[in-house]
């Protein structure tokens, strides 16, 4: 674990070596601009932040922040707060999905903010992988071989009809504001490889699976009611971690922030 450190009024401690920091003394519903730049900067820094500290935001309060990044997304096929149709609320899960949010939609979100509510008493983490390394750390002729070819992502697990109407992104895509190249794949959504036969794409795309998610990518929030975790869907996969009694609640309001381009190679 990283030692924290004071940057202005701020805590900020790195989470693991693979990315990720917990921030106290933020405020999202009294942020200026400042404030806003200073939170995408550590989202480009770290991949993922958990701002804890926040029970006190609406509904309306997350929303606003989110907003402030780009337009959010609608879902589609999830349940959402009363009345508002880009503000999912998520429950127990108790199942682990390693994934890139709706990476299955043409226009994929940039950010993602899961805003906690209700927590277990022990668990119900969030589990990411930092897919910038996950690229790094592969050899040159796999990079050379995977940098120019494109996946087949649909969203079939919330609608079957979605799957006759997928959309293709880059295999490897480089982030917009970093410029780094990340991995992006993910085994909910991707389903196959454009040019490739069945046989091969799914042998590349099985190894790239348990590439992705190795214990040298991960690092893991935990929450307390008030927590906000953000990632970047363009350079960390996520994960519930369902090791939490099933008895207990957990409770989840979450944004998702469209990118402003599709992803590119």
């Amino acid at each position: 674990m990283g030692i924290a450190q004071q940057k202005d009024q701020l805590t900020i401690k790195p989470l693991t070596g693979a990315g990720g920091a917990a921030v106290w003394g933020m405020d999202i519903t009294r942020l200026n601009d400042a404030g806003y730049r200073q939170v995408n900067d550590l989202m480009l820094q770290y991949g993922a932040i958990a701002l804890h500290g926040q029970a006190h935001a609406t509904v309306e309060d997350l929303r606003a922040f989110g907003m402030h990044f780009g337009k959010l997304d609608v879902h589609g096929y999830s349940p959402t707060a009363e009345g508002f149709d880009d503000v999912m609320t998520i429950g127990q899960l108790r199942s682990e999905a390693w994934h890139s949010d709706v990476s299955w939609k043409e226009l994929p979100p940039k950010y993602s903010m899961l805003l906690a509510r209700k927590t277990p008493s022990l668990g119900g983490a969030t589990l990411y992988a930092n897919q910038y390394k996950a690229y790094e750390d592969l050899s040159d002729i796999m990079k050379a071989f995977l940098d120019p070819l494109y996946a087949r992502h649909d969203g079939r697990q919330f609608d079957f009809a979605l799957s006759k109407h997928p959309v293709t992104h880059p295999v490897v895509i480089t982030h917009p504001e970093t410029g780094r190249k990340a991995l992006y794949v993910n085994r909910n959504f991707t389903q196959s490889i454009v040019g490739l036969d069945a046989d091969e794409s799914r042998a590349i795309l099985e190894y790239l699976f348990k590439h992705t998610t190795r214990a040298y990518y991960q690092f893991r929030v935990d929450y307390e009611p008030g927590t906000i975790a953000i990632w970047d869907n363009r350079c960390v996969l996520h994960s519930p971690c369902p090791d939490y009694d099933p008895s207990e609640e957990r409770l989840m309001q979450r944004v998702t922030v469209l990118s402003e381009a599709r992803p590119v190679q």
